[in-house]
């Protein structure tokens, strides 16, 4: 696991006793980018809700299948919005397996999130980027020099969004952050998004998650299907609509198991408007 000694120059300006949920997801997936922190917080969660890191494990294979039928439907660029920490297969190596040609920007704003996706991915790289930024802020993630350099925006994009919008709350307005990705993108561009659902996982439990996560100083809000639906505003889920995480299609006919039910995912398309058809 990580210590304060693997993270030089990032002591001074990140409190390591205070957990990430990026980081705590990453020691629920067996990644060792964590600090003793985020483990305790984990620890805490997963003896409210056991099996909790199961349906963790379960939304990072979402991203999987999602980035797959994503390259399947022509997508050749991808923005990683709240990447966190690389426990599993990044996007780009996912992607690079079917399309060496790919490119990926990464996004998030938690520093040392940061610091690990500089790990492996160069600042030279000419297929990967990592930009520290607040996906919230639509203008600056699209105008970023990392961006223009690597993603080509009059064409379509895959935007993932997996196991991050549920860290914003209704007053940061997350909607309006992907109506604005969806006006800046191309028509053509999909966006594969998964949210935490409070009705399956249980009212009580979600609330017990909520509390322990809040008295570490961070947000998560489950959403229903319903709820994460209406943040989707103008982009169009694919026939299969939002579904629990495990019957998004799976990769096998196997029944998913209780865990892939406690939260949601899609994959929505950036149409054209009737404007842009004329």
């Amino acid at each position: 696991m990580a210590t304060q000694e693997d993270a030089p120059g990032l002591v001074q300006q990140v409190d390591l006793d205070a957990p990430s949920l990026s980081r705590i997801y990453d020691y629920l997936l067996g990644g060792g980018h964590n600090f003793a922190a985020d483990r305790a917080v984990a620890d805490k969660i997963t003896r409210l809700v056991p099996g909790y890191d199961v349906f963790v494990r379960e939304s990072r294979t979402f991203v999987r299948r999602a980035v797959l039928h994503m390259l399947t439907a022509g997508i050749e660029q991808f923005l990683d919005l709240g990447a966190g920490m690389f426990s599993t297969r990044p996007v780009h190596h996912l992607a690079e397996a079917e399309r060496p040609d790919v490119r990926v920007v990464y996004v998030d704003r938690d520093p040392i999130a940061i610091a690990g996706l500089g790990l492996i991915v160069h600042a030279d790289d000419p297929s990967t980027g990592v930009i520290e930024a607040d996906l919230r802020h639509v203008d600056e993630v699209l105008d970023h020099a990392v961006t223009t350099r690597l993603l080509d925006l009059t064409r379509p994009v895959g935007v993932v969004a997996g196991s991050v919008l549920h860290c914003l709350p209704d007053a940061e307005d997350p909607a309006a952050a992907l109506a604005r990705y969806h006006e800046r993108l191309a028509p053509g561009s999909l966006l594969a998004g998964s949210h935490a659902d409070g009705i399956v996982l249980g009212l009580e439990s979600a609330a017990a998650v909520e509390d322990c996560l809040a008295r570490a100083g961070i947000t998560l809000v489950h959403r229903s299907r319903r709820q994460f639906a209406d943040l989707l505003g103008p982009w169009q889920p694919h026939p299969d609509g939002v579904a629990p995480i495990g019957l998004w299609r799976p990769d096998g006919l196997t029944l998913p198991v209780r865990e892939c039910l406690w939260g949601n995912a899609v994959l929505a398309d950036r149409r054209p408007e009737p404007a842009e058809r004329a």
